[in-house]
């Protein structure tokens, strides 16, 4: 049986909104339309899966159909590269409805900033003839800055003090509250977070969401269970910990027992580092990850996760970039699309105590 398409009705019902501001939300008609109610529109109908690539949508939205774009994709390519493949498999699935040419370009960490020259940009780039950028990890701030003042430009999960411009992401308070609720329902009181890393604004996204859930499960917040770690950690897959796993081990001896990650990746650094020091993992420590990406498990168990949609979040990009495309004075906006949770093989109920 066919599933039936999300309408904007459909989503007005929701919200409990008219579908006339719906309809204006969606079709970037924001004059009587203030940027709160605009938000919540787009990311319903994102996470409802409305589609907004559809031929009678397109035709409310631009009245020039036939009119085509060529875009950049910037990836900064990290010390351990990670995988975009299907953000940018999201995008091309789009390509064709929203007559856009993609151009994809790396550019290490160390010479990101020939970016800005010239000489060192891809010729599309070069000739203005890119209607606008899409970006990929996390770019230093002045150099976005400097881009977004050309052009337009959409960032996937990273925001920029010096830049306001339009985010896709995912919903980090749904994940971190299903990874909470699943720890608490096997019986865990006290859960720690390991990854905590101002510079990185997932990790201070993610951080942000645990104080909330802990509060909302009713649990209290010590800071002495929240672990640092290094944007290297997080974004360059650094393997050495200098300190944090013994930190760790200590609050396990004061009965932690359950620990959100900021990352899988530095879940899996947390989950080898326990299991050298002789902890059984689920049995002893539960841990939990968050983004469900990563290939390479230091030999560990599968961590239970939350599974990212990249293919909806590459889509939901270069969807965004066309519309501001189209209207570039609107207010910038944050998507944030609904994820789920993973169980796999490092949670179980807390051990007894004797």
């Amino acid at each position: 049986m066919e599933k039936r398409k999300i309408n904007q009705k459909d989503i007005a019902n929701s919200l409990n909104l008219s579908v006339a501001t719906v309809s204006k939300a969606l079709r970037g008609d924001y004059a009587d339309v203030n940027s709160e109610t605009r938000e919540r529109v787009v990311n319903r109908a994102s996470q409802l899966g409305y589609d907004f690539g559809s031929r009678k949508q397109q035709a409310i939205e631009d009245e020039d159909e036939t009119k085509s774009y060529m875009v950049g994709v910037l990836i900064l390519r990290k010390l351990h590269e990670w995988q975009h493949t299907n953000y940018f498999a999201g995008m091309t699935e789009k390509c064709a409805k929203l007559n856009v040419s993609l151009i994809l370009h790396y550019l290490n960490e160390e010479n990101c900033r020939f970016i800005l020259d010239k000489e060192h940009q891809p010729p599309a780039m070069r000739n203005g003839e890119l209607s606008g950028l899409i970006l990929v990890n996390h770019w230093p701030d002045e150099i976005i800055a400097a881009l977004a003042s050309q052009v337009p430009c959409v960032s996937i999960q990273h925001a920029y003090q010096k830049a306001r411009m339009d985010i896709i992401g995912v919903d980090e308070t749904l994940g971190i509250e299903q990874l909470m609720g699943h720890l608490y329902s096997l019986g865990h009181r006290k859960i720690g977070f390991f990854g905590h890393c101002g510079q990185v604004y997932q990790a201070r996204m993610r951080f942000a969401a645990y104080i909330s859930t802990l509060a909302q499960f009713d649990l209290e917040l010590d800071l002495a269970n929240v672990v640092d770690v290094t944007a290297g950690h997080l974004e360059d897959k650094e393997m050495i910990l200098a300190g944090q796993i013994e930190s760790v081990n200590r609050r396990i001896k004061q009965g932690v027992r359950a620990w959100i990650c900021a990352s899988d990746w530095v879940g899996y650094l947390l989950c080898r580092g326990l299991i050298d020091r002789g902890y059984n993992i689920p049995k002893d420590v539960s841990i939990v990850g968050f983004d469900d990406s990563e290939d390479n498990t230091l030999g560990c168990p599968k961590l239970t996760s939350i599974t990212v949609p990249s293919l909806r979040i590459g889509a939901e990009a270069l969807r965004r970039l066309i519309n501001r495309i189209k209207h570039p004075t609107s207010p910038p906006l944050k998507v944030m699309l609904p994820c789920k949770l993973f169980e796999a093989q490092t949670t179980s109920p807390p051990p007894r105590t004797v």
